[in-house]
Order: structure tokens, then sequence, then C-alpha cells
């Protein structure tokens, strides 16, 4: 029988930190990591017609005039995704706890928040969803959902509310683009 040495709550990043899911610390966070992995995580979970990563996808939200809010916010909104993947909203939804008593507990989300705080901390920067974020990407949504999805019927109500998508077609582009553009923009961000 195979041992672990660490416990299960461990990954080791593309730059080899050991990053602790259950206890993540600011040390063990660096944009390159984040860049890295967002630009190799397909967005849907893979059910796109052509492969568009997450990073695609904040560097679009981030750098398309037309979308309101802090552009550094944009890019980083789904930061946390870098340690736990691009899980599906239904997913999100599901995985949940009911506390009697209490509203239901979203396990996910909880970890996911920690580990965006922790991503805050080690970048110095505020990620604090805004409605013009969260605006921002409903309207990535709706625009990826006309340029990248299968067409599907119209009486199937899903997603989030409906707004107008961005003018812009989206192309898909090759992870290592992905990389390098994610990159580039936080750094103008950065200053």
């Amino acid at each position: 029988m195979l041992e672990m040495k660490k416990p299960v709550g461990y990954i080791v990043t593309y730059t080899g930190k050991v990053f602790d899911l259950l206890d993540p610390k600011p040390d063990t966070v660096c944009i390159e990591d984040i860049a890295h992995a967002l630009s190799n995580i397909c967005r849907y979970t893979g059910h796109t017609k052509q492969f568009y990563s997450v990073a695609q996808h904040s560097v679009l939200m981030a750098t398309t005039k037309e979308l309101p809010g802090d552009p550094l916010q944009k890019l980083l909104h789904d930061a946390a995704e870098a340690y736990i993947g691009d899980m599906a909203s239904p997913w999100k939804r599901i995985l949940r706890v009911e506390i009697p008593g209490r509203a239901y507990y979203h396990t996910v989300k909880i970890h996911e928040h920690r580990i965006q705080k922790v991503i805050e901390k080690a970048l110095e920067v505020d990620l604090t969803p805004s409605a013009e974020v969260k605006e921002s990407d409903i309207r990535m949504f709706w625009t990826e959902v006309r340029d990248l999805m299968s067409d599907m019927s119209e009486d199937f109500e899903w997603g989030p509310p409906k707004m107008p998508p961005i003018e812009k077609k989206i192309i898909p582009w090759q992870p290592s683009l992905a990389e390098g553009m994610f990159l580039s923009v936080y750094n103008r961000l950065k200053g």
C-alpha cells in the first residue's frame, strides 16, 4: 500500500511551492503560479468548442474598456482557481452542507474565499468583489456563450441574468499566449 508523505491537502505548484489548501500561506503564492495554472485551466469544465482558459477570460475582462470595474480586480477575480480549479457554478451550489437552523453552508466557496484572501495578502491587492466586477463577469459569461458554446434551446432557462455581451468576438488563445498576456497585464496594472 502506498503511504502519503504529506497530508492530502497539499499541492505542488508550477514554481515548486508547496501550497496547503486547508491552511494557505501568503509566501506560497506567486503571480507566476497563478498565471501558469489559469492559462492551463479550461473554462466551463472543458465544454467549449475550443480550449478557452481562465487566464484569457481574466485578461479579456481586465482589458475590455466597455466592461466596468477595476482592471486589477477583474484580472484577479478568479485567482483562487489557480489552486482549486475552475469548478462549475452548478457544482458549487450542489456541494453544500445544510446546518440545522441556518442556511446552506457552501463548503467550496468557504475554501475559495480563504484562498482568495491569502492571494490578496501575498499580492497586496484588494479583491473584494464589487458590483461592477460581478457585472463584467456576467457580461463575459454571455459573450462566452455566444462565441464559445454550442447552441442551446431558447426554451432552456439557465445562467445568470441576461446582460449584453461585449462587442468583440472571442478567439481562443494557446495557453502560452494566455499566460504571457496575463503576466504582462498584471505587471502593467501593478506598475
